[in-house]
């Protein structure tokens, strides 16, 4: 670059500088100004939009970064917004050129993403070869490889090629892991401001070369999640085991009437019901105005010829808003039970309790150093209809022992919403 060109380059970046502007900035600016007097550069900007898209596509330490937003915008243009260019204007000719040049452009993204992924594997086969501290990859492909089944020969040979940790150290990193999170489980359930929701799911262990002797298993097993409870800032508010059983059908000896609820009752909710019925000077009941909001939200964010009325569209009135709120989940370990069953329903219940570190200080499992006494408190259980039934069959069973764990009186089963819907649906 020759002197008078190099301080023609510093003048204008010093008056960027001054104007506390950057180049990114300059082009936005520009491109979005109306003044007649700026007029003259911004279609110079434009006719040579294309050249400066070259230039930076040509620098080694943009080429990257210009290749993968040429693929998105491409992949954003033709692709993903459903373009149909059997109805389009433009000759097969140019079509065809435009297929060809976005293949070049993936082809060209995706050869510069695995350049970048080879790079950062070599990089990082090489910081462990000098320093074993240093596997964060091999840590996560380690453990990636145990949890698919990668065989452990396999595992040995990729850890002698720097791809992997050993497995004695993925057995390691397994049972640290374990022990955190199974720590993380009682720490969040000793609060007793949880929920618990669990259900089944089955797993086929296929054998590559199955045999008489060794053949596939078919494992039935049960996971479980807990869930904080919003709004519950003192667990006091559980402490409700022994009031709700004194009003309990299944209590033989019951010191209070529970309340009963009858065709009445309902009748009377669905009089003093205002939802349903038109306010004065108004058509539609709010019930009908929200189904006619959904209506519109179809034909606006689905129609063909509606897209434009976007702006107009609103929000439809809130009933009860619930507020939105992080939901923390703490998943358990996974059950080797079979939950299908009343008695696998009763082990599932006794292992959350001991995984959550609370229970009955009568019993022989309850550690007294940790474990928090929940005899007195009542737990909201999540799950299907399926579940509901078969804790239903333990309570009716379990009703006459001696303590609130035994009779498993501290459940209050709240189906998922789904599954309410599906016994309307059965009820009517």
């Amino acid at each position: 670059m020759d002197y008078q060109l190099s301080q023609k380059l510093n003048n204008v970046l010093q008056c960027l500088e001054v104007n506390r502007m950057t180049i990114s900035d300059f082009i936005k600016q520009l491109l979005q100004s109306t003044d007649k007097i700026h007029h003259s550069a911004k279609k110079n900007l434009v006719q040579q939009g294309s050249e400066i898209c070259t230039h930076l596509y040509q620098y080694p330490d943009t080429r990257t970064s210009i290749s993968l937003w040429a693929y998105e915008v491409v992949r954003e243009i033709g692709g993903d917004n459903g373009v149909d260019e059997s109805t389009s204007d433009t000759s097969d000719e140019q079509r065809n050129d435009s297929r060809e040049h976005r293949t070049h452009v993936q082809v060209e993204a995706r050869n510069t993403t695995l350049q970048i992924i080879k790079t950062v594997v070599c990089i990082s086969i090489i910081l462990q070869s000098s320093n074993e501290r240093c596997n964060y990859l091999q840590g996560l492909l380690g453990i990636f490889f145990h949890s698919t089944g990668v065989p452990q020969k396999v595992i040995d040979v990729l850890a002698h090629a720097g791809l992997s940790i050993s497995v004695t150290s993925i057995h390691n990193a397994v049972h640290s892991m374990s022990k955190e999170i199974a720590a993380n489980i009682k720490q969040g359930i000793r609060s007793l401001k949880v929920s618990f929701a669990y259900d089944n799911f089955d797993i086929d262990f296929k054998t590559s070369e199955p045999t008489i002797g060794h053949r596939s298993t078919f494992v039935s097993a049960t996971s479980a999640t807990s869930l904080p409870l919003v709004g519950i800032d003192n667990p006091e508010a559980l402490r409700c085991s022994a009031a709700l059983w004194a009003a309990d059908s299944r209590n033989p000896t019951p010191s209070t009437t529970a309340v009963e609820i009858d065709e009445f009752d309902m009748l009377q909710h669905h009089i003093n019901d205002t939802y349903s019925r038109p306010k004065q000077g108004e058509r539609l009941s709010p019930r009908l105005a929200a189904f006619a909001w959904h209506v519109r939200d179809i034909l606006v964010q689905h129609g063909r010829y509606f897209g434009s009325f976007v702006d107009k569209l609103g929000e439809p009135e809130s009933v009860l808003r619930i507020p939105v709120t992080k939901t923390d989940q703490i998943p358990f370990r996974s059950m080797r039970i079979k939950q299908s069953t009343a008695d696998g329903n009763m082990e599932v219940m006794e292992n959350l309790l001991r995984q959550g570190g609370i229970g009955d200080p009568s019993d022989k499992e309850f550690e007294s150093a940790g474990d928090v006494d929940m005899s007195e408190h009542v737990l909201l259980i999540h799950g299907d209809l399926l579940t509901k039934e078969r804790l239903d069959t333990v309570r009716d069973t379990r009703r006459i022992e001696s303590t609130p764990k035994n009779r498993f009186q501290y459940i209050i089963f709240l189906p998922g919403l789904f599954h309410y819907k599906m016994a309307c649906a059965d009820a009517i």
